[in-house]
């Protein structure tokens, strides 16, 4: 298997569906990836289009610090934004100020 490269391949099952990874051929150069993939995810018609890419042309990106939201976007979120307490609290600051 001296020079082989590996190549990943992604299918589309139908028209507008999205591009999905089915797995990866081992072959020496494009055209035969493209054979290989062929035979192996679309010879019986299980598939409408296939995307067949070197390997090595897969950026990773695998840092974890990388990987987090830039911003804190917890209001965002279910539950992460309460305004009862806020609520609570200026219930509060408004009957202290009326008992001055």
């Amino acid at each position: 298997m001296d020079g082989e490269r590996i190549w990943e391949v992604f299918r589309q099952e139908d028209e507008g569906d999205p591009m999905m990874h089915s797995g990866n051929v081992n072959a020496p150069d494009e055209e035969l990836a493209m054979h290989y993939a062929r035979e192996m995810y679309g010879r019986r018609g299980e598939s409408h289009r296939l995307w067949i890419v070197a390997r090595e042309a897969i950026t990773e990106l695998d840092d974890p610090d990388l990987l987090k939201p830039p911003f804190d976007r917890s209001h965002k979120k279910p539950g992460g934004y309460v305004i009862k307490h806020k609520l609570q609290a200026a219930k509060e600051r408004a009957a202290s100020k009326a008992s001055e």
